[in-house]
C-alpha cells in the first residue's frame, strides 16, 4: 500500500512540474489552443519555454515574466569598452548571486548580431563564454542574449558594447 501510494505521489509530481516537446499541437496563445500558422504573434509552438524558437521569444514577448535577469558577465560587467584590434574580450556567463558561473545552458538568442569579432562560444558542459578581438569601431549598443536552461528556465543577459 506504502509503495501504491509513493507511486501516485511520484507520478502527479512528475506531471505537474515537467514539460516535454509536443510541437505544433501544443500551440497556444493565453493557454488557448491556436494554429502555428496564423498570423498572431503571441502564438507560442509549444507549452515548454525551451521549445519555441528564438523569433517567437522575442516577437511575442510572452513569456517574459519567465525571464530570469540575476546572471550576467563575470566581474558583473554591463558596460564593456574594448579598443578596436587591441583588447581580448573574455567574459563567462555567471550567476550574480554567487559569482558561479552557469552551466547546464544551450541555444543562445541574440537580439542582434555581436560585433565583427566578437564570439559567443561554449563548452562541451553546456558554459558559454563571450571571447574575441573586435575588429570594427561601434557606439555604445545594447545587446541581450536569451539561453533556454533545464526544464523551463530562460535566462536573458543584457549589457552594452563600446568599441573606440
Amino acid at each position: 500500500m506504502f509503495v501504491f501510494i509513493c507511486l501516485i505521489f511520484i507520478c502527479n509530481f512528475h506531471y505537474i512540474f515537467s514539460c516535454g516537446c509536443y510541437g505544433s499541437n501544443s500551440c497556444t496563445t493565453n493557454g488557448i489552443l491556436c494554429s502555428p500558422y496564423e498570423l498572431n504573434n503571441s502564438c507560442l509552438c509549444d507549452c515548454c519555454p525551451p521549445c519555441n524558437t528564438c523569433e517567437q521569444f522575442f516577437q511575442s514577448n510572452c513569456l517574459s515574466h519567465l525571464y530570469s535577469k540575476h546572471y550576467g558577465l563575470s566581474t558583473n560587467q554591463s558596460d564593456l569598452i574594448a579598443k578596436i584590434n587591441q583588447s581580448n574580450i573574455s567574459y563567462d556567463i555567471i550567476d550574480k548571486i554567487n559569482d558561479e558561473h552557469v552551466r547546464y545552458l544551450w541555444n543562445p538568442c541574440l537580439r542582434r548580431s555581436l560585433p565583427n569579432g566578437i564570439y559567443l562560444i561554449n563548452d562541451n558542459e553546456g558554459r558559454y563564454k563571450l571571447v574575441g578581438i573586435p575588429r570594427e569601431k561601434l557606439e555604445k549598443t545594447s545587446y541581450e542574449i536569451l539561453f533556454k536552461g533545464p526544464v523551463s528556465l530562460l535566462i536573458l543577459i543584457d549589457f552594452t558594447i563600446t568599441i573606440i
